[in-house]
């Protein structure tokens, strides 16, 4: 249409897939645009649908959660797709596995709702394409796809394309909002849903994604979660500006050899995690680059080396842990944080295998608990470094293995290492000594 658009108090607008173009919409209070459970078919060769009767729950954004206990580290319903398009998301959400042979009774996966909008979109109603409830017999289904274009989005309603409640969690959809200006008391959401099953496990959050700022947000809302959100290949050509990952989402980077870059931060917050890699593969090394890396009460796990750059690393109650593995391919971590480093309220960063940080500003381990750690740990061109009271930089680590690989040659040698007699003039790790200072 040209003109304008009113969905009138308690109107609701009830399909499988929403399409509205305007010059202006308004939703009155208690109206709906609803697509709950009413998802078609996901694109062919996607599994967002689990295999088996484990009563799984139906992936898309973000994984479904499964409550079947296997020998396994990483354990999850239906996986995830269209990844590529999140920007502009349009995939129906999936639905939610059975218990049984017999009890197909998942929940439906979340439909598709797009709102093009000339001018301003007034949302004080809600706009859901949430998946549907699988109950005892069946895992939730997961949430769909919404998309909004509008040159300004303002009221205070809901958007949600959250993963549905069952025997195992719906993961959540995906949301894309592409606005000039948004009103912050416009609520997304995009969690996973609540598993009956096994409660501390609900489905992985979806992914939001801001396209006018370039920026993802990956949130789970305060819910609790085991099951992982997977992020693929990030854009190289127009570099996003910042990800976010918060309130207990579970991210993992699961691609060997994967570059993440921003222009921006790289923040997590309240609960958020990155992992990187496989515990069962440290094989491979992962780069990080962005402005800045900022870190609260939250944890980034890396399976093989980690390599970083980025110009401030700040971290509160946060922990960096890298495995290396015992791999001989990928041995050495390296992070470059040019301006500033500070560690708080019993901040961790360590490894199980060669550590170097190099910078030109400020490394401060402001106090109790707050360490640095690694097999061997060179600490190179930093101005200044302060270890405050009760902090710690270590190398080696205090287990006898990692010790005994460090020292022992040292310690049955007759000669003093020659990085003692003979400092390098470079700045490179010196593999003879444990611990580096320059």
């Amino acid at each position: 249409m040209t003109g304008n658009v009113n969905i009138g108090q308690h109107a609701a607008i009830i399909a499988g897939s929403v399409v509205f173009s305007a010059a202006n919409l308004t939703m009155d209070s208690h109206s709906s645009i609803n697509t709950t459970a009413l998802g078609g078919s996901p694109p062919p060769q996607t599994s967002g649908t689990p295999v088996g009767d484990d009563g799984g729950g139906g992936g898309h954004g973000g994984r479904g959660a499964s409550c079947l206990k296997r020998n396994k580290t990483s354990n999850w319903g239906g996986d995830v797709y269209a990844w590529s398009t999140l920007a502009e998301p349009w995939s129906y959400g999936s639905k939610g596995g059975g218990t049984s042979s017999q009890n197909k009774c998942g929940g439906n996966g979340g439909g598709r709702v797009k709102l093009q909008v000339k001018e301003i979109l007034y949302l004080n109603g809600s706009v859901t394409a949430e998946g549907g409830d699988g109950g005892l017999n069946g895992g939730g289904g997961s949430g769909g796809s919404i998309f909004v274009h509008a040159v300004k989005l303002k009221g205070y309603g809901t958007i949600s394309a959250a993963g549905g409640r069952g025997w195992g969690g719906g993961g959540g959809g995906r949301v894309s909002l592409d606005c000039y200006s948004i009103q912050e008391d416009v609520k997304v959401t995009v969690h996973g849903g609540l598993s009956i099953g096994c409660p501390g496990n609900a489905g992985a959050a979806g992914t939001f994604f801001n396209a006018d700022l370039l920026s993802l947000r990956v949130s789970n809302d305060y819910v609790m979660t085991e099951t992982e959100t997977p992020l693929l290949d990030f854009p190289t050509m127009t570099l996003w500006s910042n990800v976010f990952v918060e309130n207990y989402a579970k991210v993992l980077v699961p691609l060997v050899w994967s570059r993440v870059q921003v222009r921006g931060q790289i923040s997590l917050y309240r609960g958020g995690s990155i992992v990187f890699g496989l515990s069962e593969f440290p094989v491979s090394e992962f780069e990080l680059v962005a402005e800045e890396l900022l870190m609260s009460d939250s944890i980034i796990k890396v399976f093989g080396a980690f390599r970083v750059a980025i110009k401030m690393l700040l971290m509160w109650n946060s922990k960096i842990e890298i495995d290396g593995g015992g791999n001989t391919v990928v041995t050495a971590s390296v992070l470059e944080v040019r301006n500033l480093i500070v560690l708080r309220a019993g901040s961790v960063l360590g490894s199980n295998a060669n550590l170097g940080l190099y910078g030109q500003g400020l490394l401060k381990l402001t106090g109790h608990g707050d360490t640095i750690r690694g097999q061997r740990l060179s600490l190179s061109l930093f101005y200044n470094i302060t270890v405050g009271p009760g902090s710690l930089l270590q190398a080696p680590l205090d287990d006898d293995a990692s010790r005994s690989v460090v020292t022992k040659s040292l310690c049955e040698s007759q000669t003093c290492p020659i990085d003692l007699i003979t400092p390098p003039d470079d700045c490179h790790v010196n593999y003879t000594l444990s611990f580096s200072l320059q």
